[in-house]
């Protein structure tokens, strides 16, 4: 069913794609800008060097027919620190299709390196995923809802978790399991936060990726909402973060139905028994468990014009969005209560960019 869907929404994308071939060669905005191709680094623990780029075949050299100049493609490569390179397309993504919003991790218990990238169609987009493991790479798809979605402003995070389970002979194992989640905003048949955890410490199949509607989760998101006056820096950001070093996650989205702003906690079973498909427990083991942590409405302190925007999540569970406006970084804290009013500091010389947002972090964790 998940292949089926996904080659439904593709095609309805090639139907129109020779307008957005247009736009993609004589139009401006946000086609022109990823056309102009994206670049990430990250270096693993054990010293190599990870790159990845996003761009045309011709402009990221690569002219050893491994696609055609004029395809838009991902390409990888690695330095190790005993001086080996090496270098390829990331697989199944050449093509016409614009990919941005790349973001990298790597996780070192497993090995693996992952990548998140957004695929731009004409009349849709889709959230992407590739995970570099034992010299393979695994591809998988974020679904959409149906109709033309459109993904924006996806994040992931890595953590960890210790689990116990039952091992052959009936004693308890601690094993050690690596969640990575993926949050967004999509908008849709509804418009709403959406949440997607993967395992990386176990084999399955990569169309198994489980996606939520996290309004859904916490008993909202159920009528479709107008919200030509809200700026779209209060709603359309969630964000993760990690509580502590248990493994929980925090998780921040707005349920514009409700017209609530939710701080919720994300956790997995733990105590899963014995492997196998007669354990009510184990076969739940990748669903998420989420508990409200903190509500209040959604924030009408927001610009509209700004950029850069992130909810930070403070102690008692309280959210601060944080934004960068033209020569100041902006915040607006909610005390339980109430949200307060836009607040800035100033940049200049003395104040960059980096520092303010460190100071409002600093802020927002005592919050």
């Amino acid at each position: 069913m998940t292949s089926r869907v996904l080659r439904f929404l593709l095609a309805a994308a090639a139907f129109a794609l020779a307008a957005g071939s247009a736009l993609a060669s004589g139009g401006t905005s946000a086609g022109a800008s990823a056309a102009s191709g994206e670049e990430k680094s990250l270096l693993a623990p054990d010293g190599t060097l990870y790159s990845v780029r996003s761009g045309y075949a011709s402009d990221l050299g690569l002219g050893d027919g491994s696609a055609n100049s004029n395809d838009y493609v991902v390409a990888w490569s690695f330095r190790r620190q005993d001086g080996s390179v090496g270098q390829g397309l990331v697989p199944d993504t050449s093509g016409r299709s614009f990919k941005r919003n790349l973001q990298l991790a790597y996780d070192e218990p497993t090995g693996s390196l992952v990548l998140l990238w957004k695929e731009d169609f004409t009349v849709l987009n889709v959230l992407r995923l590739g995970i570099f493991k034992n010299g393979v790479w695994t591809l998988a798809n974020l679904l959409p809802n149906l109709g033309f979605a459109h993904a924006y402003n996806p994040q992931m995070l890595l953590s960890h978790q210790t689990v116990s389970i039952q091992s052959a002979d009936g004693s308890s194992v601690a094993q050690a399991r690596t969640i990575l989640s993926v949050i967004w905003w999509e908008e849709a048949q509804y418009q709403q936060a959406r949440y997607a955890p993967i395992f990386l410490d176990e084999v399955s199949d990569a169309n198994d990726v489980q996606v939520y509607d996290l309004p859904a989760a916490v008993g909202g998101g159920v009528d479709p909402v107008l919200t030509g006056d809200r700026a779209p820096g209060a709603y359309m950001y969630p964000a993760l973060q990690l509580e502590g070093i248990g493994g929980a996650l925090l998780a921040s989205f707005a349920d514009l139905s409700s017209n609530k702003h939710y701080v919720v906690r994300v956790t997995f079973p733990s105590d899963l028994g014995k492997p196998g498909p007669d354990n009510a427990t184990w076969k739940r083991r990748r669903i998420p468990v989420v508990g409200v942590a903190s509500d209040g409405p959604i924030s009408d302190s927001v610009p509209f014009a700004m950029d850069k925007v992130t909810t930070l999540i403070g102690a008692s569970y309280r959210p601060t969005i944080v934004w960068r406006a033209e020569n100041a970084v902006g915040f607006s804290r909610f005390d339980g209560k109430t949200w307060s009013s836009a607040r800035t500091i100033p940049l200049d010389s003395s104040m960059t960019y980096d520092r303010a947002l460190r100071l409002v972090q600093e802020m927002a964790a005592r919050n």
